[in-house]
């Protein structure tokens, strides 16, 4: 789940960072508040207010990363509604009895059209045999992978990579990576952006997961 959020917010304090890019030394360039909607330690729905986000500049010349910003737990770039949000809805839309994008809309307060972006979203973030391939990869002789059923819709797709990729996080997980807690869906996604510098844009095109070999453990 989300990092639980006080009565007032949370202020996060962040120490100089090295740059992520060449590795260099940095220096803080200023401070931004932003709010979101996150999930608490039970899974409801919480306004997270006076979320302070650092942002860095490093101090190489030659190094194509001019700034970035270091983000809290359970924080991402450019989306109102936090990726454990969108997984608990997109589990829910997907296998709960009598689940629809109104109930849900309801349940995790936001708009119905909002579920239905997160529905396209999650279906169109990965390709769920190259998902596939690589937690056997990871663990070829363990529990293998979900596998989908023929013709997949949107919905059915979404529901079936928020499965695939909670198995693909504990596979990561217990070899030791270090993905951040929550949904799985939510830890892949910030791991793919602390890593490459990739963001899952939910109102337009998106680079697709990195899930080359290389990505994963050896």
């Amino acid at each position: 789940m989300d990092s639980p959020p006080s009565g007032a917010g949370f202020k996060q304090e962040s120490p100089e960072a090295t740059c992520p890019r060449c590795g260099g030394p940095s220096r803080r360039k200023g401070t931004r508040v932003v709010a979101q909607m996150g999930l608490d330690r039970a899974g409801a729905v919480v306004r997270l207010v006076e979320v302070v986000r650092v942002r860095f500049e490093c101090r190489n010349p030659d190094c194509p990363l001019r700034g970035w910003t270091v983000y809290e737990a359970g924080g991402y770039p450019h989306l109102t509604f936090r990726p454990a949000v969108a997984a608990a809805a997109m589990a829910e839309l997907a296998m709960a009895p009598g689940a629809t994008r109104a109930s849900v809309a309801r349940h995790y307060q936001c708009d119905r059209r909002t579920v239905g972006r997160w529905e396209r979203w999650t279906a169109g973030l990965a390709n769920p045999e190259d998902l596939g391939r690589l937690c056997l990869r990871i663990d070829p002789a363990g529990l293998p992978p979900p596998r989908p059923c023929s013709g997949l819709g949107p919905l059915a797709q979404a529901g079936f990579l928020v499965l695939l990729l909670e198995h693909l996080a504990q596979l990561l997980r217990d070899r030791g990576v270090p993905l951040a807690a929550g949904p799985g869906l939510a830890a892949i996604l910030r791991h793919q952006f602390d890593r490459f510098r990739t963001v899952a844009h939910l109102t337009r095109a998106s680079p697709p997961l990195r899930v080359e070999p290389a990505w994963a453990p050896g």
